[in-house]
């Protein structure tokens, strides 16, 4: 499910760098994509399939492709540091805050 929400999400960056290029702005290549799934990140470093893979179809296996390609980047991320947590997901105190500061522009906005 990770793997193929990556390729959904990667569906959309593509776009919005068409986008941007489309109207002269300069995109930083390869784009990074964070993922706190190991097995995701490793399915997509790794060529092999068969066995429990078998069952992914092979159009979301162009996440491999795109970063051969240099497009893209992938890195693992811990689950605390997943900035999108904030639109998804209950997170305690210490972690909304954290977030929240990021998304403002400062990190020390919610400490005062």
């Amino acid at each position: 499910a990770e793997y193929v929400a990556a390729t959904s999400c990667v569906q959309d960056m593509l776009f919005a760098m068409r986008v941007m290029e489309s109207m002269g702005l300069k995109v930083k290549k390869p784009t990074q994509l964070h993922m706190d799934n190991q097995g995701a990140i490793d399915l997509a470093n790794n060529w092999r399939s068969g066995g429990r893979m078998r069952h992914i179809d092979v159009r979301h296996h162009f996440l491999r492709q795109l970063k051969e390609m240099g497009i893209i980047e992938i890195i693992w991320v811990p689950t605390t540091g997943m900035r999108s947590d904030l639109f998804t997901k209950n997170l305690g105190r210490d972690l909304f805050e954290t977030h929240t500061a990021v998304f403002c522009g400062n990190d020390e906005y919610m400490k005062n």
